[in-house]
């Protein structure tokens, strides 16, 4: 299975976020920071395993990604205790951006934007070893 469109879409999606920011559209943005988290994580999940949980909670892909990288726990434990208001706030934007009537806020986004940033940079860190 060929998986780069995984990576190939988690960057439209950043881009569509940046442009979505770019027109303070808030919750379409957080939406598309989700999106991107999510299959960056699905991308490097797949490069190790060959496969890659049909989930979309970050908490439980921060998990499989510390299992298939061989990350201490205490590594991951770290990052997510670290993160975890930003990270539970992308969980909700996976839902609420679409469903619910519940507006994110520009520095919601900023720091969405922020964390998924970051988790690029861990995962690009986590490959290479």
């Amino acid at each position: 299975m060929k998986t780069d469109f995984l990576k190939e879409r988690a960057e439209n999606f950043l881009r569509d976020a940046n442009f979505a920011i770019s027109e303070k559209r808030w919750n379409s943005a957080a939406f598309y920071l989700e999106q991107a988290c999510q299959l960056y994580l699905k991308y490097y999940i797949f490069k190790e395993l060959k496969d890659f949980p049909k989930v979309h909670d970050l908490d439980e892909l921060l998990e499989v990604l510390g299992e298939a990288y061989s990350l201490s726990k205490r590594e991951i434990e770290r990052f997510r205790k670290e993160n975890a208001i930003v990270i539970s706030a992308l969980n909700q934007a996976y839902i609420t951006a679409r469903y619910l009537p519940v507006e994110f806020t520009e520095n919601q986004v900023k720091e969405m934007k922020n964390f998924t940033k970051r988790l690029i940079k861990l995962l690009k860190k986590v490959s290479e070893k």
